[in-house]
């Protein structure tokens, strides 16, 4: 009897079939609308409420100072949700972002060419992507841990490279790179952007983009399926580094310097707009489109209590809370949906 043919067996399972050309249709319902649309509608009551309690929200430089300072925040936390998705986490990106960002200027101040500077930066988050898969899928060290010690070995990396110093006198080209401007917004924040329409593409119109959710739902029964976890799982956190790095070339850009310790400052502000981000347009799921309205529903309510008179102490105690609030409603969200299986 042929392979084609043969009788389904407890060694030999019938294959298991999944669509994943379309996303599954569902009939319209007011509740289902109210719970992905929550978070952006309370970021309009949030604004709307800021513009008649503070004059300062009725100018339009106050908004564009507000997006475009949270743009290195927005960059790493559509970066966190490339391994977030796929039921891991990433936490060495921050660190990963301004290591190369020393190795950069560092080497250009030493007189090497732009260009392989860049090259060498790119390569160091490439090298931290497939040392994180490495210990991760490879090994099946915990992603949390694993992650959390290349972050650590980054940041005594950055201490190294720049000699426990802050690195000014960046070329003007890095500059260029991120404060020029393009209708009136720098180039840093059209980057962040572009991720947002790459990613949102990705995540909902292509057939990798439901295999990572897929992988992050159950894992088990993704390889059943046949899908190649292992290969998706080593190649997003390739991505994520690579990611990172460019991030980096952006970081020293956008600063003009590089400050080997600041990598602590942007470990939470990303995954706090991505977990929050996880309740809205796409609940449950880590999507784009959340992580902005997330983000800047974030910024908005810090730059109202700063008005108010609050120390900048505050932003930290906000993002912490956030982040634990965030946590918790994704999980509920994801486990109302389904996501709640073993991975």
């Amino acid at each position: 009897m042929s392979a084609s043919t043969a009788t389904p067996t407890a060694t030999n399972p019938p294959p298991l079939k999944h669509d994943f050309t379309a996303p599954p249709k569902s009939q319209f319902s007011w509740a289902g609308f109210t719970e992905r649309w929550a978070l952006v509608g309370g970021l309009a009551v949030l604004v709307i409420a800021c513009i008649i309690i503070f004059p300062q929200f009725r100018t339009a430089s106050l908004f564009t100072t507000m997006v475009n300072a949270q743009s290195l925040v927005l960059l790493l936390g559509l970066t966190a949700t490339v391994i977030l998705r796929l039921g891991d986490f990433d936490l060495s990106i921050a660190q990963t972002m301004v290591a190369t960002g020393a190795i950069v200027a560092q080497l250009v101040k030493l007189g090497v060419p732009a260009p392989l500077a860049i090259l060498a930066g790119l390569a160091l988050g490439v090298i931290v992507g497939l040392i994180n898969a490495l210990l991760v899928v490879r090994i099946g060290v915990d992603s949390f841990v694993a992650t959390l010690g290349s972050f650590t070995a980054l940041s005594g990396l950055s201490y190294l490279i720049t000699n426990s110093r802050i690195i000014s006198g960046i070329p003007d080209g890095f500059v260029d790179f991120a404060r020029s401007q393009l209708l009136g917004i720098p180039l840093i924040t059209w980057y962040a952007w572009i991720l947002v329409i790459v990613l949102w593409y990705v995540y909902q119109r292509t057939p990798l983009g439901r295999y990572t959710l897929f992988i992050g739902g159950n894992r088990n029964a993704a390889r059943l399926s046949g899908v190649p976890v292992n290969r998706i799982r080593a190649g997003a956190y390739i991505v994520s580094g690579l990611l990172a790095s460019f991030i980096g070339i952006c970081f020293i850009g956008y600063f003009g310097a590089v400050d080997p310790s600041v990598g602590g400052q942007y470990m939470l502000q990303p995954f706090a707009a991505a977990f929050l981000g996880a309740t809205a347009i796409s609940v449950g799921r880590f999507n784009a489109f959340g992580t902005v309205a997330a983000l800047y529903l974030l910024t908005v309510g810090i730059t109202a209590l700063q008005l108010l008179g609050a120390q900048t102490w505050v932003s930290n105690v906000f993002y912490g809370v956030a982040l634990m609030v965030a946590v918790t409603a994704a999980k509920i969200a994801g486990s109302r949906r389904g996501g709640g299986q073993a991975k």
